[in-house]
């Protein structure tokens, strides 16, 4: 079952962005002769970097939160077992440390990019 339902999610998530694009699409336009860059004013490399950092901490922010949510889940269901609660302290920690390389990956690129404009 959870077959079928892994797979309608991987549909859904391919055809829902197409549906929305045809949905703002103007139709009295006619058809459009050029091609529009997908990357959407990605002039540079560091731009280009700037815009997968942000998508990637836009999506990992939730999934770190969510893995916090967890590990605080493990503590209050360990109920003073000491391996569930060792459980719970490696969870915790490394939830933190994933969203400490998340964040400091952002962090680090965005004073890369100053630094290099500073120096142009």
């Amino acid at each position: 079952m959870f077959k079928y339902i892994k797979w309608n999610l991987v549909l859904a998530l391919f055809t829902v962005p197409m549906h929305l694009m045809h949905a703002q699409a103007d139709p009295g336009a006619g058809v459009h002769t050029t091609l529009e860059s997908p990357l959407g004013g990605v002039s540079n490399l560091n731009n280009l970097i700037e815009k997968i950092l942000e998508v990637v901490v836009q999506i990992g922010t939730p999934i770190a939160v969510l893995f916090i949510i967890y590990a605080g889940f493990l503590f209050v269901t360990a109920q003073g077992n000491e391996t569930k609660i060792t459980k719970a302290k490696n969870a915790f920690t490394w939830a933190i440390i994933g969203t400490a390389v998340l964040l400091g990956a952002w962090v680090l690129a965005v004073a890369i990019e100053g630094t290099i404009g500073n120096l142009q």
